[in-house]
Parts: C-alpha cells; structure tokens; sequence
C-alpha cells in the first residue's frame, strides 16, 4: 500500500522585526557646543547653539519609518588672512534596513520504506484414526488439533512531500548617511558667519531598530600654503 504524506510550512528567514511604538510629538532640546582651532593662518572658531530635535509621528504609521524637525544655529568665525567655508548637517544611524519580500518554493521529497510486518494467525486441522474392536468392528475415531500460523506482510514504500512554501525578509546591514543642510556658508575673515535652520524636515524608512541623529558642524579653510579644517559634533538623539 502506497501512503502520501503532505506537509504545508511556512518559514521566515530572517530576523523578527523589532518591535517600535508610534513615534509621539515631543521636543528633545540638546546643549550648545564650540571649538577653537589655532592654525599658522589664526585661530578659528566653529560652534553650535539652540539646537532642538522635534520628533514626529510617521505619515505613513508605521514602525520602521521615523521623522523629525530639527532647529540649530551653527556658526564659525575665522581671525586670519584666508578663506573658507561653513558646513552643517546631520548623520543618521540605523541599525539594520527591511529590504524586499521575497516569497518563493522550494519544494522537497522524502523516500522512506516501512516493514514488514509480523502477524499472527490461528490454523485447525482435524485427524482421524481407525482402530478394530475385540469383536471385530472397525471404529473411526476423529481428533481436531489447533496452532498458530506466524505471517509476514511485505514491505510499504512511504513517500512525504513538503512543497516548501516560504516568505523571505531581506534585512541590509545598516548604515550611516549624512544630511547636508546647505552647500556652504563662505566664511569672512575677522567676523561670525551662521547658518540658521528652522524645522529642518528629516525622514529615515525602512529602518529596523532605532534610527540616531546627530549634527556636525564643519570649517573647511585655506590659504595658498595650508589647508586647515576643525568641526564640532552634537549629541545623538533616538528618534
């Protein structure tokens, strides 16, 4: 007897998706910072101040997509014959990126043989016996015996079939990108340049885990000898 065992599963390679709660409105204030740098072409300064993160709840409502509103002002100043440029913006971190969805077959096949299998079964058999009396008569007699058979069934193929339904989540290393804010602010020698931003609209997708924000502030300067820089970085902030 041939027997066919289908099995249905369903796998998902790849790791659960962390669980985030719907990102609420609230404001993350962050304390100013400031460097000064001295260089063969003078001193230069590069600072931050009034920096607020106002984190937002995701248009599209769910848990692997964050958005934010940033506020700061940087600003640098530069005492010395030379020339230069301002740059701010922010990095973002995320842990891991959801990538496609992948469903897909893959199935499989197993052979295997079961048996054989011992019964047993009862068998009667009747004898008869032929025996002459003193007076001359024949007299039959018949006796009945019983015993026990011991049978043998052949051996049965099995066969399980496992059609090896899957969906697959691809998840991505994760990775660091940088926002420029503006193409530069050129510097001038002996007063303070700023770059102010209100409300700076910044959105991370696909992200699985927190996504972390933090600013940089860079001055790139130069003369016709040296080329000279110096930056300042904010604290990171979980959106």
């Amino acid at each position: 007897m041939l027997r066919i065992i289908r099995r249905v599963s369903y796998a998902v390679s790849a790791l659960a998706i962390l669980s985030q709660p719907t990102a609420h409105a609230d404001n993350i204030i962050l304390p100013p910072h400031e460097k000064t740098f001295e260089s063969s072409m003078g001193s230069f300064t590069v600072g931050t101040h009034d920096e607020v993160i106002y984190r937002i709840a995701p248009l599209n409502i769910t848990p692997t997509s964050r958005e934010a509103l940033v506020s700061t002002v940087a600003y640098a100043r530069l005492d010395g014959q030379a020339e230069g440029v301002l740059k701010t913006g922010y990095s973002v971190g995320c842990p891991a990126r959801l990538g496609a969805v992948l469903p897909g077959i893959d199935p499989t096949t197993e052979f295997d043989l079961e048996g054989p299998q011992q019964n047993y079964a009862t068998e009667q058999a009747q004898s008869s016996t032929v025996e002459r009396a003193s007076s001359g008569e024949t007299v039959e007699s018949q006796t009945q015996e019983s015993g026990q058979v011991q049978e043998f069934n052949g051996v049965t193929p099995a066969i399980a079939v496992d059609p090896g339904l899957f969906v697959e989540l691809e998840l991505q290393p994760g990775d660091i990108t940088n926002v420029d804010i503006g193409e530069g602010k050129p510097l001038i020698p002996g007063k303070t340049v700023q770059i102010v931003t209100r409300d700076f609209h910044i959105k991370v997708d696909n992200c699985v885990g927190p996504a972390t924000i933090r600013q940089y502030t860079y001055v790139l300067t130069r003369t016709p000898e040296v080329d000279d820089s110096g930056a300042v970085f904010g604290e990171p902030a979980v959106l």
